[in-house]
């Protein structure tokens, strides 16, 4: 039986990237609605996660956050359709690690973005400059997503959060067409190579 002949595209990152960040980049996550995927966080209300206020370096862990015990609370952001996600900002508890999520596209299962490590100092700390809210962490290729999710995966079992930024810009229709046939037709030709 002959195979059918599947051309394989590889699509470098920083092609959709330049096309898609030609324009503004920004805060994707601001006002964006905020959904609890499991667990029970207690405190302020989840809307406050992309209101782009950050609490004051070193605030109490409790203090005018999203806060809850162990690891099984996780938290969805919806991005209102595709966008490219470069970048995010997130303020959290200071001596625990959260995971960031994005939801792909082709498979609509969430992959691991970003694992944000504790940090220095006392209470409510900014990722990835503890002292420069302004400084974003941008990974090492864009993505195509509609959603991110972000959980606590280790610690001393006393999370929260305060503000999750994510930063990027809305593809143009070409862009996000691109990308998503790109994704598919990698994918077919690893299955069927």
């Amino acid at each position: 039986m002959i195979k059918p002949f599947i051309a394989c595209v590889v699509v470098p990152a920083s092609l959709v990237t330049a096309h898609a960040l030609a324009g503004t980049v920004t805060n994707l996550a601001l006002g964006a609605p905020v959904s609890l995927v499991s667990g029970s966080p207690s405190g302020a209300a989840l809307s406050t996660l992309t209101d782009g206020i950050f609490r004051p370096a070193g605030t109490q862990w409790q203090n005018g956050t999203v806060w809850w015990s162990g690891t099984s609370t996780m938290l969805e952001i919806g991005l209102g359709g595709p966008v490219e996600v470069a970048g995010a900002v997130v303020q959290a508890d200071n001596n625990d690690t959260y995971r960031m999520w994005y939801r792909d596209l082709g498979t609509g299962t969430f992959l691991e973005l970003w694992t944000i490590g504790a940090v220095g100092g006392a209470g409510m700390r900014t990722r990835p400059n503890a002292t420069n809210d302004g400084e974003v962490f941008f990974f090492p290729s864009s993505v195509v997503t509609d959603a991110i999710r972000i959980a606590a995966i280790g610690g001393d079992s006393s999370y929260s959060l305060s503000e999750v930024q994510v930063w990027g810009a809305v593809p143009g229709p070409g862009a996000i067409g691109f990308a998503l046939v790109a994704g598919l037709a990698s994918r077919r030709c690893r299955r069927e190579a």
